[in-house]
């Protein structure tokens, strides 16, 4: 039997509820009323304005109710609001700021009339794979018409053996952005807030919409993520924060220092996602390749790749590394079966092909500085870089910008990243190839400034 003091206090609420509805009501016939004076040609969703509201409503906030659950509540009013304005009638109407993703468009591939192209625009190796994950991928042919393992636990053996880490603590995904789609689906609901590098991994704004979050874009230093920014950031809705370390597409990286430093100041409710894609290119002293961080802080986690450094673009695998209550959570998100017995082995394999690897690092460390330079003696602003990629400025001029920089490499088969995709409109980002690509890249870069210079 219900307490008679609780089923008391529930009518109270229920004439509270009461109250609110007719309130909700009310307000949604002056939305719609501001929906009749709003320009269509533009954007019914006001940030701006939603800002205001949500300052000024969390000044008056006196009650129990946590402040992050006052703002996830008008968020979804503001969503409905704009639903009721714009009057769609479609069958199908997404999610949250689904509308707004902007689908990921990743580095040119293919160059219309043009075969064999030099492809310098996805950070790929370019040595390809590993013999001896080659020949181990070969082998699982045969095993084709059967599932692979549950869940990759011969895959996070290999890792924990190779690293000297606890395999307990390891989440193998679909390439390392399944395993940041774990982070944001685990930890974010709707109306929530994720802080990532205004110039950061252009996928990090695509998973905070996946699940309905909303984008806090932290400042940079010279391209570089401005720790203090992401600090004057945090309120009570943040719930994750994305740091690319080193970032991809800028190159530029906190060092062992500024990074424990940093996350010594983030409440430990909040999630810290250290993606090291590039780790193994990082050859600076003070760049931290450890797993050390997660040893000392709970609300670390560290992502790792085999699409780089261990030349597996294809496979697409990667994996996390993190406290084990967090790595537990995130297991409860991961698909059955979600790594091909294919990526498995080869997986494995590389991992233990040290040679393979030693080469492309030690060809990626020989010829990043020769590159850069020559970069910057023809007049453009390479920056130094962690990875296996350089980011480049190109000054404006009458007849030169990055725009007219990517269309002419692409007119004679060379692809790399202009970033205007990233913000970075001046911008450009080349992967480190081979020698020989490298060469004629820049025969080919001073070609363009001695006719548009």
């Amino acid at each position: 039997m219900v307490n008679k003091n609780i089923e008391k206090l529930r009518i109270e609420i229920d004439d509270i509820d009461d109250k609110i509805l007719k309130l909700i009501i009310q307000r949604s016939s002056i939305v719609e009323k501001i929906g009749t004076l709003k320009d269509v040609s533009k954007s019914f969703i006001d940030k701006k304005r939603e800002k205001q509201v949500l300052d000024r409503l969390l000044k008056l906030h006196k009650g129990s109710y946590p402040k992050d659950s006052i703002i996830r509540l008008w968020r979804e009013i503001f969503y409905s609001s704009t639903k009721l304005q714009q009057k769609k009638q479609k069958i199908l109407y997404p999610k949250r700021v689904i509308d707004e993703i902007t689908i990921y468009k990743g580095g040119t591939s293919k160059i219309a009339g043009k075969k064999n192209i030099i492809k310098l625009s996805s950070n790929e190796s370019p040595f390809g794979p590993s013999k001896l994950a080659l020949e181990s991928y070969k082998k699982t042919s045969s095993k084709l018409s059967r599932y692979p393992e549950l869940t990759a636990l011969s895959l996070q053996k290999a890792i924990a053996d190779k690293f000297g880490i606890n395999q307990e603590q390891i989440i193998c995904g679909t390439g390392s952005d399944e395993v940041l789609i774990f982070s944001a689906l685990a930890f974010c609901s709707p109306g929530d807030e994720i802080i990532h590098a205004i110039h950061g991994f252009e996928m990090y704004p695509i998973i905070t919409k996946y699940v309905g979050a909303e984008s806090v874009l932290a400042s940079e230093d010279d391209y570089k993520i401005s720790t203090q920014s992401i600090l004057d950031n945090i309120n009570s809705s943040t719930k994750l924060i994305f740091i690319a370390n080193p970032n991809n597409p800028t190159s530029t990286y906190l060092n062992r220092l500024e990074l424990r430093s940093f996350i010594k100041k983030i409440p430990n409710n909040i999630v810290i996602v250290i993606d090291a894609a590039y780790a193994e290119f990082a050859d600076a002293d003070d760049y931290d390749s450890s797993f050390d961080l997660v040893d000392k802080f709970q609300n670390v986690l560290i992502t790792r790749t085999f699409s780089k450094a261990y030349s597996l673009a294809g496979l697409r695998l990667g994996w996390g590394y993190g406290n084990k209550g967090l790595i537990e959570i995130l297991k409860k998100l991961r698909p059955p079966f979600n790594i091909t017995s294919g990526a498995i082995a080869a997986g494995i394999s590389a991992l233990k092909d040290e040679k393979h690897l030693n080469k492309v690092v030690l060809h990626n460390t020989n010829i990043k500085n020769w590159f850069i330079d020559e970069i910057n003696k023809i007049g453009f602003i390479a920056y130094r870089t962690q990875a296996n990629f350089i980011f480049i400025i190109i000054p404006k001029k009458k007849n030169q910008n990055a725009l007219l920089v990517n269309n002419y490499l692409l007119s004679k088969g060379i692809a790399i990243r202009y970033l205007e995709s990233y913000g970075l409109k001046n911008a450009i980002r080349i992967t480190l190839g081979t020698k020989k690509e490298l060469q004629k890249t820049i025969l080919t870069l001073k070609e363009f400034v001695k006719n548009n210079g």
